[in-house]
């Protein structure tokens, strides 16, 4: 599964940016991936779900249309390559014979889909600074919608504990619990598809370099290491992969050959 996923990310770059199809069309791929006989009904709490995910698409399309400027690394790109994680996660989860219902699987959805809305690039100033902003703008999104408050709830919940120096504990808080789908798995999950695509040796080190020029516009102090050798080897140092399905990935060992290298 993870070469079909660098597979993925190949594709989604050659057409990145001047015949980009809209991250719209990489979210309906994910949905007949995840439900190849037919998707959720539209009344239905999933389907309400997936309407709000397909509704914040094309609100950061337009953004992105209406806007001078793009993050280099925050972009409509990093979260097609998060979408297209998360949906394959899921899918191996399924696979591996895990519970997961249409409510959480389109909740993740929409959560990783509206997870960077609205980043202006850089950094948090503050814990959760851009997290907030995004959540917000998920639940302006869903309010037309007929989605149970608990639901968005969990949907805000997982876009906020996307901020990084949240991760860690993140990945505590289910150590040693078996994998159920819950708020605290569905944000480990979502934390993994978030920087899947940096922890690949294909792709990684380019990333870098974006988030390096993305930090260097904005007088990130560690702009000039995040590109780095060092700057990569103390990011995957960082990494932790506890879902089932990035173990059956074999992401830690993908991960330890490029520190062996590095080291």
């Amino acid at each position: 599964m993870l070469e079909f996923y660098i597979a993925t990310l190949h594709n989604l770059r050659s057409k990145w940016p001047d015949a980009w199809p809209g991250l719209p069309v990489v979210l309906n791929a994910c949905i007949q991936q995840l439900w190849p006989q037919a998707s959720p009904v539209s009344h239905s709490q999933a389907g309400q779900l997936l309407q709000a995910a397909g509704s914040m698409a094309l609100h950061m399309e337009a953004v992105a249309r209406a806007s001078s400027y793009e993050p280099q690394y925050h972009n409509r790109l990093h979260t097609a390559d998060a979408l297209t994680a998360v949906c394959l996660l899921m899918q191996t989860s399924k696979e591996q014979a895990f519970a997961l219902s249409d409510e959480w699987a389109a909740a993740l959805l929409l959560a990783v889909t509206s997870h960077d809305v609205l980043h202006p690039g850089g950094a948090n100033a503050f814990v959760q600074e851009f997290e907030q902003r995004s959540a917000h703008e998920m639940r302006g999104i869903a309010q037309g919608l007929t989605i149970e408050p608990v639901w968005t709830d969990r949907v805000s919940e997982l876009i906020l504990r996307t901020d990084p120096t949240l991760v860690a504990a993140n990945h505590d808080k289910v150590k040693d619990t078996p994998f159920e789908m819950s708020v605290d798995w569905a944000c480990v999950l979502m934390n993994e598809a978030d920087i899947l695509a940096s922890a690949t040796s294909r792709y990684g080190p380019e990333l870098g370099q974006a988030l390096a020029q993305e930090w260097e516009l904005k007088n990130h102090p560690l702009h000039h290491v995040v590109g780095t050798p060092q700057g990569r080897l103390q990011f995957l140092s960082s990494l932790r992969f506890s879902t089932p399905a990035s173990k059956g990935w074999g992401l830690s060992s993908h991960v330890a050959q490029q520190l062996t290298i590095l080291q």
